[in-house]
């Protein structure tokens, strides 16, 4: 398992409670992992059984900061659906099923998966 760690950055800036979330491709053993920001823009993905690191190969990436409307991020447990929280990234970088964020861990994999994203029009 290789432990995975990085900054997010958005437009240059660093926030705390954006999600990255890493999700197997093709032959990708393990479930993904998930990670939260502090303050620095720091995260640490665990899986979801929360444990430390993924396994290498391929990943597809994205990077969520949901908001409330007055600019509070939701409770950690708070279900999407119940909530008024809204995405406030574009889906490039939000959504598996359209991110264009990829990754490939090779098994001595020692890299800091840092993402400076482009949010501003």
């Amino acid at each position: 398992m290789l432990p995975i760690a990085g900054n997010i950055k958005l437009d240059g800036q660093s926030y705390a409670n954006v999600v990255v979330v890493f999700y197997p491709q093709g032959d990708t053993t393990g479930h993904g992992g998930k990670g939260v920001t502090d303050a620095g823009g720091r995260y640490q993905l665990t899986s979801p059984h929360g444990k430390t690191g993924l396994p290498p190969g391929d990943y597809k990436v994205t990077v969520s900061r949901r908001l409330n409307p007055d600019g509070s991020p939701p409770a950690p447990n708070e279900m999407p659906i119940e909530s008024q929280a809204r995405e406030t990234l574009p889906v490039k970088y939000s959504d598996a099923d359209k991110t264009e964020l990829k990754v490939k861990l090779t098994p001595d994999d020692k890299r800091s998966f840092d993402f400076d994203l482009k949010v501003k029009k």
